[in-house]
């Protein structure tokens, strides 16, 4: 499983927690790491100051310098167009169009989808109406769709997984409690995981949510273990030819 380890906005504004958060999910085993470029306190429509979690072009840059050097992809949720060109500019291997910004910005998407680079795409899961008819995406291979409740915590009695064999999601953005959502879905056949990760579970910050239902290093590394694991079932390796 692509495991993306989201640090937004668990690292707090503190640039070095962030390098910290990067090189525990390297360590253990995440296949990425995503961030958020979104101007102060774009998101504060509870009055909450949420200005120091806003990061700057040399931030950002430090960031993805760090994660090249130690060999791990950071990337981004671009939400402005002078953001999504800082990535497009240091050639970020992947970008990603969050599910908020389908009904905020859809302006923004075109450009986002125009740039032909990887994209994940989180999509509002309802079993019983399908949300990417309404979207009006055409599938192609530069695109990952990825079902999501973007409830903060969502609780294991409302996660729902998605067929992936008979529609066009491919994994989950997972914002619930623990590591079994997760799970469910690798065995159910998913291939990439977005989920935020945490060196604390306690920091419950009313602008950090992203804490209560993020993975820690614990959980990251159980995820990466057992995911494994469920895709090596019944694959036997094939015999030598000669």
């Amino acid at each position: 499983m692509f495991i993306i380890s989201e640090i937004s906005p668990q690292f707090s504004g503190d640039i070095n927690m962030a390098k910290r958060m990067i090189n525990f999910s390297y360590l253990c085993g995440a296949s990425a790491v995503k961030l958020q470029l979104y101007p102060a306190n774009m998101f504060s429509s509870d009055n909450l100051d949420r200005g120091y979690l806003e990061l700057s072009y040399n931030s950002f840059v430090d960031l993805c310098d760090y994660g090249d050097k130690i060999g791990i992809d950071v990337f981004a949720t671009a939400f402005t167009e002078e953001t999504l060109e800082w990535c497009i500019k240091l050639k970020r291997k992947y970008l990603k169009i969050p599910a908020r910004m389908h009904k905020e910005n859809p302006d923004l998407i075109k450009k986002i989808l125009n740039k032909k680079i990887k994209t994940f795409i989180s999509i509002p899961y309802d079993k019983e109406k399908s949300k990417f008819d309404e979207l009006n995406y055409i599938k192609d291979e530069n695109l990952i769709f990825l079902s999501c409740i973007s409830d903060y915590p969502t609780l294991l009695s409302d996660v729902e997984i998605p067929d992936f064999k008979n529609t066009i999601f491919e994994g989950i953005s997972d914002h619930s409690v623990g590591i079994s959502a997760a799970i469910k879905a690798s065995c159910y056949g998913a291939n990439y995981l977005e989920k935020h990760f945490t060196l604390e579970k306690n920091y419950q910050k009313h602008t950090e949510k992203g804490h209560l239902g993020g993975m820690d290093i614990d959980d990251l590394m159980m995820i990466k273990k057992l995911t494994t694991e469920i895709e090596m079932i019944g694959k036997k390796p094939q015999k030598i030819k000669t």
